[in-house]
Parts: structure tokens; sequence; C-alpha cells
């Protein structure tokens, strides 16, 4: 049964204890082979689905443990689950920076760069998972002084349209365009019809010229993301630079790193999960 989702009440109606904290930070390092987690994962998310309210690294987070990851490891570790990345383009992220966020999930990412004092355009395609990052933007607004975020509830493709939004069934998080993850997994992943956009389309909308850093992290569909963008973009509005999930990357049809590194970007760093491209041309080095 899906988590009952509460955007109404204010932050701070549901704490979180210590037995439902003790039982996620259980499942996330109790060192469980892989399929035993998986079982006692599902029972856990069945006794403690959320909602919970947490405030982790200074930022406000209203968590639902039993379907979506980032929201697992923020109440089991009490901290933002990217750690690597975020140091990665914390330089980056000066005041007055442009972030945009694709795939934004529940705000991770978006919140610690609007903190940075950054201009962030969040792009959220799933609607209930847009509908929680709204409420975690809004809890954290005014009491942090947060720069502009705005959200853009779409997902982007090559052309104007529509897709099939692929979501796994005990991660929200994972959603995709990829259809190819969900092929022969009936019952496993969800599906909804969602609005397409293309990139530059939702930039333009949001009055962004040039990025100063661009997250990409769609599972699998980071390459018909960028590639149509920058094929359609001049050279002197792409990115900075651009942070871009890899871990995925089999289902890509071209690969966005080689377009990028023939036009002048280097890798600047890298993680297990993404990795940071930087325009040698920009001052963003």
């Amino acid at each position: 049964m899906p988590v009952q989702i509460d955007t109404l009440s204010p932050f701070g109606t549901y704490p979180a204890g210590g037995i439902d904290r003790l039982a996620w930070r259980l499942i996330d390092g109790g060192g469980f082979r892989a399929a035993l987690r998986h079982r006692a994962g599902r029972l856990i998310g069945r006794m403690f689905p959320g909602p919970f309210d947490a405030e982790v690294d200074g930022l406000k987070f209203r968590l639902y443990p039993g379907e979506n990851y980032d929201d697992r490891k923020i109440l089991a570790r009490q901290r933002l689950p990217e750690r690597e990345e975020h140091a990665l383009v914390g330089n980056l992220l000066k005041p007055g920076a442009v972030f945009v966020d694709i795939g934004a999930n529940v705000g991770t990412y978006t919140l610690f760069a609007a903190r940075c004092g950054a201009r962030v355009l969040a792009i959220e395609a799933a609607p209930a998972t847009a509908e929680k990052l709204a409420f975690n933007i809004a809890a954290n607004e005014w009491a942090n002084g947060l720069g502009r975020i705005h959200v853009a509830r779409t997902a982007v493709g090559a052309e104007p349209g529509r897709l099939t939004l692929w979501s796994s069934a005990t991660n929200c998080g994972f959603a995709t365009l990829a259809g190819e993850f969900a092929d022969g997994q009936a019952g496993t992943w969800t599906a909804e019809e969602v609005p397409v956009r293309p990139l530059a389309d939702v930039l333009d909308e949001a009055g962004i010229d040039r990025p100063d850093v661009m997250k990409i992290d769609v599972e699998g569909f980071e390459d018909r993301v960028l590639l149509p963008y920058l094929e359609a973009t001049p050279r002197a509005q792409w990115p900075r630079a651009v942070l871009m999930e890899t871990n995925c990357s089999a289902a890509w049809k071209r690969d966005p790193r080689e377009t990028l590194t023939a036009h002048g970007f280097a890798v600047q760093g890298r993680t297990d999960d993404n990795v940071l491209l930087v325009d040698r041309e920009s001052d963003a080095t």
C-alpha cells in the first residue's frame, strides 16, 4: 500500500522517535546479505513507513522511508546522503550562482545549493515526489533564508509530449523514462504518464541563459536530457559545470561525456555514482 503523503500539516507534526530511527539504521548498516536486507527492509517499511519530520545538516525534510531511498538514508544516518557529490560542487555554488537540478527527487541537492546562496531550478517529473519536494522547500524557505527556488514539474527530453515514467515499487526516487529497466519485471515497477519538455524550453521559461552548475540524475535517461539541449544551444550558453550520474549509463544511447570533453570540458571529480565535468574555458574552475 502506498504511503499516505501529507503536505498540509506543519513541519514538526511527525517527529522521528527512537524505535523507528533505530529500525531504519539497522537496515542501513546492519551488515545483512542483500536478499535478507531486502526482506527485512520490506518489513520495516510496513511497520515504519513515515512520514517523519527530521532536521539534518541544518535542513528540514518530511521523510517517507517506506518508499524512498534518500529518505531512508536521511533518517538512518541523520545526514544528507550525497556528501561526496556536495563536496565536488560546493565551491562552484557561490552566492548568486545558478544551479539546475534535473531529477530533484525530495530536494537534497536543491536545498543544499540554495543554502549555498544559489538560485535553483528544481526539475522533478514524478507528481507525488514533486509534492514532497515542494513541502521540503516550504519547510526551509524562511527559517534558513534560502535563495530563490523554482520547481518545474515535468520530465525533460528531446521533444515535447508525454512519456511513461517508471518508478521502483520500493524506491520511488528511482524513476526513469528508460523503459528497458522495467522490461520483464512486472510488479516491481509502477507506471504513469508525465509531460516531457525540451530542457532549453524549461530553462528559457525560468529565465536562465546559462547555468553555472547542472546536476542530472534521471536513471539512464541522462543522454536524452543533455545531448538534445547541447545540440540546440550555442556553446557559450552551455553549463559551466555538469554533475552527471553514471551508474545507469548502460541505458544510454550515446555517451554525453564524449560530447562534453570534445568541446572543452574536463573531468574534475568522480564518486562511485557520479562524474563532474567542468568547462575549461569557464571561470567555474
